[in-house]
């Protein structure tokens, strides 16, 4: 009767692995994306490329447990990017 519950049960250690992975893919290639910032700080298209990233990170990070600290982090890396953003406009 219910079966259902169980199956969902052993789902769920294989998802959360694979949001750790995906949430580590998507944390090296922010990495990547911020120093190439870094070497061309006014660059719009990266900067509108890694506000992309960013957002994707944020719903990762959510459902990841391992990941869960670093939203606060990525908040403020998307609150200096839109004020960088500003200044360049």
């Amino acid at each position: 009767m219910f079966g259902f519950l169980k199956k969902n049960a052993e789902n769920k250690p294989q998802a959360e692995n694979e949001y750790d992975l995906q949430a580590q893919a998507i944390s090296v290639k922010i990495g990547e994306m911020e120093a190439a910032l870094n070497n061309n700080p006014r660059d719009g298209e990266i900067q509108k490329q890694l506000m992309l990233e960013y957002n994707r990170a944020l719903s990762l990070f959510a459902k990841s447990r391992s990941w869960r600290n670093e939203i606060d982090p990525l908040f403020v890396k998307i609150d200096e990017l839109r004020n960088s953003i500003r200044k360049n406009i």
